[in-house]
């Protein structure tokens, strides 16, 4: 709108003076008043216009992963953190207790595979042997001691009891020396296998749930994802967490991006990759250059003021981006759908449609208006371009009167004489 205003004030003045000129020396002109302009040969843009809002590319909200108090949190918003910086821990006391049983239990399991694979020592094989042959030595004795019990019951000269008694000590005897040989059988074989691979099962088990407790643990340590700033904070030093709860966003203000809206009937205009202006009193009177780089599968609707507004976020990725354009400003974003070198220009206004749906311009040509069939290109928010039509001499009408006739008298006026 600025820009229109100002090319209008410009002809304006241009009329003035010469309705200045006219009324100086006193000449009435006849004919229609209008104000005449020249065709403009020079690059255009054929633009979408819209507004934006700066935001952080690279953002990141933290979450708790697990319940528990906060510690170690002294962050506050605008601080700047590193890349993988601990700012505060949730307490994770029982888990911790949890890790110390666990390698208590482990240790145990370990010092009874140590025994198992224990080498055989000698000593102890000498021991095992001297061990089993007094206790043949002790059979060997009790099935005498048996035998000669039976000889005598047989002669009348032992009681029964006497027998069963002598028996219960040959069988104890004769138990006693099996024992004694399994037991060397197995020190001589070794360890058993089984019963080390049932220790290192319950080993195993146990290293899976003191990693789970570990993982726990770590993740208990509220970690920077990037290098950046905090942006927001939702919690506070010792405040107990849900887990899944909102902890804080990070950002890398530094890398910022635009995200403007698009309506209904433009959307279908714009492309990944079409070249895009931002603008706006944060920026002075300075242009970032910059492409829109993603848009929205879906639409968002607002409440306003004067209803519901939908719209189609569209991302713009700035090529260069400046200190003092912060996230949460407000710009404005046009989005270059076409354009086109030294093209042939005039303003919109001056395009009018005739009753075959052909476009036409108003030229003067000797005071007279004469209508000329023009093939219009692409147009801007104040200009459209003419493929054909015009050789770029003529004087063009800007601003015809519907009720404008071929071959009626035209003279340039002030803007009141047109208005009149």
């Amino acid at each position: 709108m600025k820009k229109r205003l100002w090319i209008w004030l410009s002809v304006g003045v241009l009329v003035a003076g010469f309705g200045g000129y006219a009324a100086s020396s006193g000449e009435k002109k006849n004919g229609v008043p209008v104000m005449l302009s020249t065709v403009v040969t020079a690059d255009l843009q054929s633009t979408i216009l819209t507004s934006g809002i700066v935001k952080v590319r690279n953002e990141h909200t933290l979450f708790a992963n697990y319940a528990g108090d906060l510690r170690n949190f002294s962050i506050k918003e605008g601080d700047k953190v590193t890349k993988g910086q601990v700012i505060g821990n949730i307490d994770m006391s029982d888990v911790s207790n949890e890790i110390i049983d666990i390698e208590a239990q482990i240790a145990i399991q370990e010092a009874n595979i140590a025994r198992l694979s224990k080498g055989v020592e000698p000593e102890e094989v000498t021991k095992m042997q001297e061990q089993l042959v007094q206790n043949e030595s002790e059979y060997q004795t009790a099935l005498k001691d048996y035998q000669r019990t039976q000889s005598l019951f047989t002669e009348g000269a032992s009681t029964q009891q006497a027998v069963e008694q002598a028996k219960q000590k040959l069988q104890t005897a004769e138990s006693r020396v099996k024992v004694a040989k399994q037991d060397l059988l197995l020190k001589q074989k070794g360890p058993d296998k089984a019963e080390i691979r049932s220790y290192e099962a319950q080993i195993q088990k146990l290293n899976l749930e003191k990693a789970k407790y570990e993982k726990q643990r770590v993740q208990s340590s509220i970690v920077s994802p990037i290098d950046g700033t905090v942006l927001s904070m939702k919690v506070k030093e010792g405040k107990y967490l849900s887990k899944g709860e909102e902890i804080l966003t990070v950002g890398d203000t530094n890398d910022v991006m635009v995200e403007a809206g698009v309506g209904e009937s433009d959307l279908r205009k714009i492309k990944s990759g079409q070249d895009a202006v931002v603008s706006g009193i944060s920026l002075g009177g300075e242009q970032l250059q910059g492409k829109v780089s993603r848009i929205s599968p879906i639409a968002v609707t607002s409440k306003e003021r004067d209803g519901e507004n939908t719209r189609v976020p569209v991302a713009v990725d700035l090529n260069e981006t400046r200190e003092y354009l912060k996230p949460g400003f407000h710009v404005e974003v046009d989005i270059v759908l076409q354009k086109a070198a030294n093209a042939m220009q005039v303003p919109i206004e001056a395009v009018m449609t005739d009753q075959d749906g052909s476009s036409f311009v108003w030229v003067a040509e000797n005071g007279k208006a004469r209508k000329k069939k023009v093939t219009t290109g692409i147009e801007s928010e104040l200009f459209i371009q003419i493929e054909s039509g015009l050789d770029g001499s003529e004087e063009l009408v800007a601003n015809p009167p519907e009720t404008l006739q071929e071959n009626e008298a035209v003279f340039q006026a002030s803007p009141e004489e047109v208005s009149e």
